[in-house]
């Protein structure tokens, strides 16, 4: 005769009674969020300001070297004193309003001193660059 064997039946019994999110770490999760988003947004704008700003400043960096390279090409004698406006040369990506000159200066009779300005608006306020070079009746360097 055969014995049988009881069968049993598996419960479920949970390891521990808490069974979700408690509101505590529900409330930290919040806090993180909301500290960590905004500060997410607002970087993300500053670094496109900051991009925008690069851009203009390398665009006018540029455009100046671009200038006295033309100027250093006339010899020397044909170089006039006085100033010249070059803000139809700006391009349209720097903001209005924006001009641009160079003065050609003589130092000495053998030295002459180009002063270019740059203004333009950088975010609603006037930015002015300036810069200055010498060339000299022997060449570049040779004064």
């Amino acid at each position: 005769m055969r014995t049988s064997m009881p069968i049993r039946i598996p419960t479920f019994t949970p390891k521990s009674k808490q069974a979700g999110f408690t509101i505590i770490e529900l409330l930290v999760v919040t806090v993180v969020f909301a500290v960590t988003v905004p500060a997410l947004a607002s970087m993300i704008s500053l670094l496109g300001s900051i991009n925008g700003r690069a851009r203009d400043l390398s665009t006018i960096h540029a455009l100046v070297e671009n200038k006295v390279e033309s100027l250093r090409s006339i010899s020397f004698t044909g170089m006039i004193d006085g100033t010249t406006d070059f803000t139809g040369e700006l391009p349209a990506t720097i903001s209005p309003p924006r001009s641009a000159t160079h003065t050609i200066s003589a130092i000495s009779p053998s030295l002459k001193q180009i002063e270019v300005n740059v203004t333009y608006s950088d975010r609603g306020q006037p930015r002015n660059l300036t810069y200055k070079t010498y060339i000299g009746e022997l060449g570049v360097g040779q004064y």
